[in-house]
């Protein structure tokens, strides 16, 4: 569901929540280490999604997990 918090451009802790728990997800399941500039690589993939308009878990997941895999 998209929140309408998201629509204005501004990461709200339950934005960030989500975020997190998508980037950390994806991590564990390739193997990225936390700290790495794999790791930081992705997480600017996130936020770069997220101010597109991206605010949904599957929708988030499924780029950032074919983007680690380059």
């Amino acid at each position: 569901m998209t929140s309408s918090s998201s629509m204005s451009g501004i990461a709200y802790p339950g934005d960030l929540i989500l975020l997190k728990q998508v980037f950390d997800r994806v991590c564990a399941e390739e193997g990225i280490p936390v700290g790495s500039e794999q790791a930081e690589r992705l997480s600017v993939s996130a936020m770069e999604l997220f101010s597109e308009g991206e605010f949904e878990e599957a929708v988030l997941y499924e780029p950032l997990r074919l983007y680690a895999r380059l």
